[in-house]
């Protein structure tokens, strides 16, 4: 990576110049335009029902110390709890710095719309950390909302290898690096009922390694009565929203989305257009798309593979667990997820990468503090630990010894061997929020028959690539 200034990785940290407005505003609009997307990173889809605030997201700092760094908490419950614990963990670490602990909710509780966080660094009050999508980088990067982290690297040796490929290829863009990926979320292993599955005569200890089989099994499962599905083998379209849908199903194709480096996305390759055709032909098979309906109500407040009645689905990590911990009896068997040859080639290809980052404004008072918290958190022995005990999130450096508790995990262990063997993220270009927005709206309206699954593609792609030359003039 070149190298700027490596001698003094934060020159220029105390001084504090004002992002305009219009940029602030700008990246406002730009994430309210991915407001579907809070379940994109994959981490919490369905909520435990615990008030945020009584599990404490917040926190003060420790007294006496030299340096205070200030962390915005963009989550309650569980996650914002474990965040709090593993900031007075690193207190406890060292002597020097403190940390205080804003809750700053956002939609959807982990939204990528994190409106205080705007408005304090328009207001020239920045905190010293925050979180993001990845895929954020090429956006804020244009925006000047993030400090470059190549310095830290390079002065502390820490190499972008040393992470797993995919972790490594989100946080640099344009040759530098931009953010420390904490929560490596694999979206996504597959997972299927083998009770359900015995039940329709399948043998429950063989799942579906490639989409025909997935279609031959989902045969023998679905079931339709008085034109309404009762029973299905797997909803493809309805895997956490129809954009994350639409990533999965075209990654397991072989399909591409963007071309790397570049504002070109591609959403109508070849292989896409065909994931879609089978995921549209998919829902016809069962009555039509309203069959997600049918077998999971808007009410329903777990994941609807927890009724039993449907064969094989995606799974994120809390889902998994929360439905394991009510369900005990459902007997859930887990894998690499499907692929389609010839554009795919092996089970698991179809998977991409999601999870959540630390950064650091570019305004930061306290950068150099800032950092050792993002170095301690995301990469040191003990930090990847403590996240990994009171998060509980597959961690991103591949050379963190935990990993070897969380490959032996009986829940964790599929997603972290997708992780070890995952190529794919969300497409890294200016406009991520926007065309991800455009996949959810144009994908359903493919799948509810309003576009053909080519004329849906290229709506999104064409929009994509309008909103980026605009983005360029204006951003």
């Amino acid at each position: 990576m070149p190298v700027t200034d490596a001698a003094n990785p934060d020159r220029g940290s105390t001084e504090r110049p004002s992002l305009s407005r219009r940029s602030l505003l700008r990246a406002g609009g730009l994430l309210t335009a991915g407001l579907a997307v809070g379940a994109g990173a994959g981490c919490t889809v369905v909520s435990s029902g615990r008030d945020a605030m009584k599990v404490r997201p917040n926190k003060e700092p420790a007294p006496g110390r030299k340096t205070t760094i200030e962390i915005y908490n963009i989550w309650g419950s569980t996650t914002g709890a474990g965040l709090v614990e593993c900031a007075r963990l690193f207190e406890e670490s060292q002597d020097e710095i403190a940390v205080r602990v804003t809750f700053g909710p956002t939609p959807g509780g982990g939204s990528t719309i994190q409106q205080k966080l705007f408005t304090a660094i328009a207001g020239n009050q920045a905190p010293d950390i925050g979180f993001c999508d990845a895929a954020l980088a090429p956006s804020w990067t244009k925006l000047r909302l993030m400090k470059d982290l190549t310095p830290y690297f390079e002065r502390d040796g820490i190499r972008l290898e040393d992470f797993f490929p995919v972790c490594a290829a989100s946080m640099a863009y344009q040759d530098r690096v931009w953010s420390v990926q904490w929560d490596a979320d694999a979206n996504f292993p597959f997972f299927w009922n083998k009770g359900l599955f015995a039940e329709c005569g399948l043998d429950p200890e063989r799942p579906p390694t490639t989409i025909d089989e997935i279609d031959l099994m989902a045969a023998e499962i679905n079931r339709v009565e008085r034109g309404q599905a009762v029973q299905v083998g797997i909803l493809p379209w309805n895997q956490y929203g129809a954009a994350n849908s639409m990533l999965t199903w075209g990654y397991s194709f072989g399909g591409k989305f963007w071309n790397t480096g570049t504002n070109d996305v591609t959403t109508d390759d070849e292989p896409n257009i065909r994931a879609l055709e089978w995921m549209t032909k998919s829902a016809q098979g069962v009555g039509g798309a309203q069959a997600a309906v049918n077998i999971a109500p808007p009410s329903l407040q777990i994941h609807p593979f927890s009724t039993g009645k449907i064969g094989m689905t995606c799974l994120v990590t809390p889902n998994l667990v929360q439905i394991k911990e009510l369900y005990p009896d459902l007997d859930i068997g887990a894998t690499l997820l499907p692929y389609q040859p010839p554009g795919a080639s092996r089970p698991g290809e179809g998977a991409w990468l999601g999870g959540w980052s630390c950064f650091i404004p570019r305004t930061a008072p306290q950068a150099d503090a800032a950092w050792e918290f993002v170095k301690w958190f995301s990469i040191s022995d003990e930090g990847t630990k403590a996240q990994w005990d009171n998060i509980g999130f597959p961690v991103g450096y591949a050379k963190a010894p935990v990993n070897e508790e969380i490959a032996a995990d009986p829940d964790a262990g599929v997603y972290h061997e997708t992780l070890r063997k995952m190529e794919h993220t969300r497409p890294l270009v200016t406009v991520s929020e926007f065309h991800h927005q455009q996949m959810e709206t144009m994908v359903q309206a493919a799948v509810y028959g309003q576009l053909s699954p080519k004329e849906a593609l290229t709506q999104i792609k064409n929009l994509s690539l309008r909103e980026a030359a605009r983005f360029d003039r204006v951003g």
